[in-house]
């Protein structure tokens, strides 16, 4: 019997020293001010009259918190190719189930825009800037 309750209590404590999974970041999410398209290879994020991109080495941890580089366009429509002014970007925010909610910095002027909420499936942000 003892050695049943310690074969027990052994179980018990690697199960609780297990390491908690990532949170699933990849797909598409939308709001009502951006929404994120992210892939294993980076990411496209539109918002209301700008556009930016995802570096593949974004990462979420086990507590989901959202970390990623990239580039911001201000200025509405795909990203331009060749064109435009880039802004290197820093990511940053949480995955919560079905909810995502981050900001952006962009590093060469110290500029944080956000925080952008979405939800995993929302609807993608339509460029409405003139």
């Amino acid at each position: 019997m003892r050695k049943q309750w310690l074969g027990i209590l052994v179980l018990a404590g690697a199960a609780g020293c297990a390491s908690a999974t990532a949170p699933n970041a990849a797909g598409a999410w939308g709001g009502t001010q951006a929404s994120l398209v992210l892939t294993g290879a980076g990411g496209a994020v539109s918002y209301q009259c700008a556009t930016g991109t995802v570096d593949s080495t974004w990462t979420v941890s086990s507590t989901g918190s959202f970390l990623a580089t990239g580039e911001h366009y201000f200025g509405g429509g795909p990203v331009p190719a060749g064109g435009g002014t880039p802004h290197p970007a820093v990511y940053r925010g949480e995955v919560d189930g079905n909810s995502f909610t981050f900001t952006v910095t962009l590093t060469d002027s110290n500029q944080t825009l956000g925080p952008f909420a979405m939800v995993r499936g929302g609807p993608q942000v339509q460029e409405i800037c003139a």
